[in-house]
């Protein structure tokens, strides 16, 4: 009764200010907090403000844990997250935060206008849509951050198509699980939870990837999955072969298409991908057969079902392979204890001159009959070819340096470098990855440098790695190993202090030129690999951000080579930013080098999916953005729905 009093008086909102924000209109109630349209009276801008019920505020746990997580997700700017500006209390002492208002429709209302149309969902666009949920929840992954509620519901779709995850690190319970909050879901939203998830354990990566997996099976068919996909299952359709579910529904996938989603809804959570970065590139990879479907066969026509996915001599000789180790095993026993009583097997003289080899163990051989005969001396395997090696030549391990310093990097690679393919070098720290260069052209000795300047580390011993990346697929073709390197901060500007010496004049030490900095001036812009909009995005910048300018491209300077706080490097355009200091802007000289271009439009990483414009449209009715010209609050709590999208292309 006193929760219900209080959601009762929740209307008294409407009459004060909580902190900067004036409650509007309340939109929905979620599983744990109410949702409230508002505006931003000192940013002029309309959010959304989020106050958790009374029935959790009540669980001081609870109510520490989800302030706790929601600080964590304010770190995160990415397009497909919906960005939290502010935490705080309201009056009667419920935590609350202030985050962008996504104007468009969930995810939910895009299925029920995909189920009045005759024709199934796109796989293109569907796949589109679980690879931008993916590429939000795989940079959260990094925070250990996790979305418990992950459905249709918390999935917003802008009037661009643009996706947006919302209610990212909103806790279900107090311990992360959904088990002890089964009230609060419906018999549907059940069925994006994983297994694992129903037995009270705790949310991980793979929990994440089968409820994307059931939601993509939804938009492929407008139906959720009977059930998870057992592993025993998985074992039957390879001996008796037969189409699933899915391949008679959908008769029109690709291959991959269906591997995605079996491996992704399987029962078991060690049967599933291990990680999103791995989901997601096993999307891309789909993404990539549906368009080559596309073009091979043009419209996608009534198909007949595909072949079963499995041969059912191939699993026969996996299971046939399965029963023979476990035979061997138990004759390798039989033999050892045998052995014991009366040897059998010739002694191994060790070389006098090589006291401190491992001896090799003898090979047990099965004969047709599976019996065990004496080891005999195999010749050795032939070595498949590999591919080439990094080999990281310096700097040596943990080296140190200082914030601010030069480092050489240096390697060889034993392959040629091809047009589409490039090498990065990554500084990895508790807070994740971050990239300090890039090499695209090749050497004759295969002898490759990278020289950059360090940025300011997290902590003080951080590790260092060498990719080998393909532009045209954005997939690692080689890693080098691992390397310490500690960066210690960087010292404090020295003072002009006389030198002691004897003579009248003191001498001084001058102070370094201090590095000109921008200031991002647009709404949001794109932090490019080269000057020039050929150039893929690596990450994008939002009004306000400062970063630091090395060089320009020209003597007019229409692109600024830039380094990001992380240690980021790239270009940005200089009309999307504005210098603090003219005068230090204008001492900026040009650059020596500059990237190669690309000889196709490379595909953008999977964290920057959508294109940036400088000036965004507004939605009458109010928007969420940071534009110049913000719009007026609104009470209307609804967005229109916009009509479904045309097919999109290859």
């Amino acid at each position: 009764m006193d929760i219900q009093k209080d959601q009762a008086r929740s209307s008294t909102l409407y009459d004060q200010l909580i902190d900067q924000y004036k409650l509007e209109a309340h939109i929905n109630q979620t599983a744990v907090t109410d949702l409230y349209r508002a505006f931003d009276v000192d940013e002029n801008r309309t959010v959304a403000v989020e106050i958790l019920l009374p029935t959790f505020n009540n669980k001081k746990q609870f109510a520490e844990q989800f302030v706790a997580k929601m600080n964590k997700v304010a770190k995160l700017k990415h397009p497909n997250i919906a960005q939290v500006y502010q935490i705080g209390v309201t009056p009667n002492d419920r935590p609350y935060i202030a985050r962008d208002l996504v104007e468009g429709i969930t995810l939910r209302e895009r299925l029920i206008q995909l189920s009045q149309q005759s024709s199934p969902a796109n796989t293109i666009y569907a796949l589109k849509i679980v690879r931008q949920m993916a590429e939000a929840l795989e940079l959260a992954e990094r925070l250990e951050l996790y979305h418990y509620y992950l459905s249709p519901d918390t999935i917003q779709l802008k009037q661009d198509g643009t996706v947006v995850v919302v209610d990212l690190g909103v806790p279900m319970v107090e311990n992360g699980m959904v088990a002890k909050m089964a009230h609060a879901l419906d018999a549907d939203n059940h069925a994006y939870v994983a297994p694992e998830q129903h037995q009270g354990k705790p949310i991980n990566s793979r929990s994440q990837i089968y409820s994307m997996s059931v939601i993509l099976y939804e938009i492929l068919t407008n139906e959720l999955p009977e059930e998870p996909i057992p592993f025993w299952r998985t074992i039957i359709q390879g001996i008796l072969p037969k189409n699933t579910t899915l391949e008679q529904k959908r008769p029109d996938l690709s291959r991959e298409t269906y591997d995605l989603l079996e491996k992704g809804l399987r029962a078991q959570p060690w049967g599933r991908y291990g990680s999103i970065k791995e989901y997601l590139e096993a999307v891309n990879e789909a993404l990539q057969s549906e368009r080559l479907l596309v073009q091979t066969r043009g419209e996608t026509a009534v198909l007949a079902p595909p072949a079963p996915r499995r041969s059912r001599l191939g699993l026969a000789v996996a299971v046939v392979t399965l029963i023979v180790c476990i035979a061997s095993a138990g004759i390798w026993a039989l033999v050892q204890n045998a052995n014991n009583a009366e040897p059998t097997q010739p002694a191994i003289v060790a070389d006098s001159t090589t006291t401190n080899d491992v001896l090799p163990s003898p090979t047990l051989n099965l004969t047709a009959e599976g019996a065990a005969s004496q080891p005999t001396n195999t010749p050795p395997a032939v070595e498949l070819p590999t591919l080439g090696t990094i080999d990281v030549l310096a700097p040596a391990d943990e080296t140190e340096f200082e914030a601010g310093d030069t480092a050489n990097f240096r390697w060889t690679w034993s392959e040629a470098l091809q047009e589409n393919q490039q090498f990065s070098v990554y500084l990895l720290t508790e807070n994740g990855r971050s990239l300090l260069g890039t090499i695209s052209t090749p050497t004759s000795d295969g002898t490759y440098t990278l020289q950059t300047l360090l940025p300011e580390s997290s902590s003080p011993s951080s590790e260092w790695q060498i990719v080998l990346e393909d532009l045209n697929t954005n997939r690692n073709i080689a890693t080098s190993s691992n390397r310490r390197i500690n960066i210690k901060p960087a010292p404090a500007t020295p003072t002009f202090t006389p030198t002691p010496t004897a003579s009248a004049t003191a001498t001084a030490t001058s102070s370094p030129t201090p590095i000109p900095q921008v200031e991002v001036s647009v709404s949001s812009a794109s932090l490019r690999q080269g000057p020039d909009t050929v150039f893929p995005i690596l990450r994008y910048l939002y009004e306000g951000d400062v970063v630091a300018v090395l060089a320009k491209d020209t003597p007019a300077g229409d692109w600024y080579n830039v380094i990001l706080d992380d240690g980021t490097r790239g270009w940005l355009a200089a009309i999307a930013v504005r210098p603090l200091d003219e005068t230090s802007i204008n001492t900026v000289g040009i650059a020596v080098t500059l990237p190669a271009r690309p000889t196709n439009t490379p595909t953008p990483t999977p964290t920057n999916t959508p294109t940036p414009t400088y000036t965004p449209t507004i939605v009458p009715g109010g928007g969420g953005g940071g534009g110049s010209n913000p719009p007026s609050p609104t009470n209307t709590p609804n967005p229109t729905i916009p009509p479904l999208p045309t097919v999109p292309g290859p």
